[in-house]
């Protein structure tokens, strides 16, 4: 593991670019050892903010803990995060992550407005929805098959506040955790639940 701040001069000849290894599974190690991995949470600059429209670019090393520790206290959040926050902003395109509010603002990827990437070629490209958006849609949850992600522009979305109100209900079977989830979704931004897997008998599936 080869590790910079300068990705895009050690990504050249490398076969897998590596985070903060939060990924289920082995899909950042390399098939062969002599293969070279890049770590990536030493390229952790901000490039630029848009504090009108919250339009933010980073390198892929920007891990999502900092982003939070930067911009919550101005009123500012990733429209989607995942289950942790010891993730880079470049392993959240890979992977495409989703959060609790997946039923309002779907995955990570939706919010991303341009990717700045080494291909297989060793070629440098710039890509959005609108250039050469097949590369585009496919680096985002492509797991890095398609290069190296070096940069990524997105949007963060206000928020009036970094504290979080919250209504937990206890429900006794499957079919009530299943229905209190879709009588939830429309009046919450983010819904969440937690089922008793062990449980036999009629109260197979309660949960909270």
């Amino acid at each position: 593991e080869i590790l910079s701040e300068n990705l895009e001069r050690v990504t050249q000849g490398a076969i897998l670019s590596r985070g903060l290894s939060r990924s289920y599974g082995d899909s950042s190690l390399p098939a062969q050892a002599s293969d070279k991995v890049v770590a990536t949470r030493l390229a952790n600059r901000i490039l630029s903010f848009d504090a009108k429209t919250g339009v933010i670019r980073c390198e892929a090393g920007v891990s999502l803990s900092e982003l939070l520790r930067l911009y919550m206290p101005l009123g500012w959040f990733p429209p989607v995060t995942p289950g942790t926050k010891f993730v880079t902003i470049g392993g959240m395109v890979a992977s495409d992550v989703h959060g609790k509010n997946h039923h309002c603002e779907g995955c990570f990827g939706a919010h991303v407005r341009a990717l700045r990437m080494r291909l297989a070629s060793d070629d440098i490209v710039e890509c959005t929805p609108e250039k050469d958006a097949d590369l585009f849609y496919g680096a985002i949850g492509g797991m890095g098959l398609l290069g190296h992600i070096l940069e990524v522009e997105f949007v963060l979305h206000r928020i009036p506040t970094s504290w979080v109100w919250m209504e937990s209900e206890r429900v006794p079977t499957i079919d009530a955790f299943i229905g209190a989830l879709n009588n939830a979704a429309p009046r919450w931004p983010m819904t969440m639940g937690w089922i008793d897997c062990l449980t036999q008998g009629n109260a197979m599936g309660r949960g909270i």
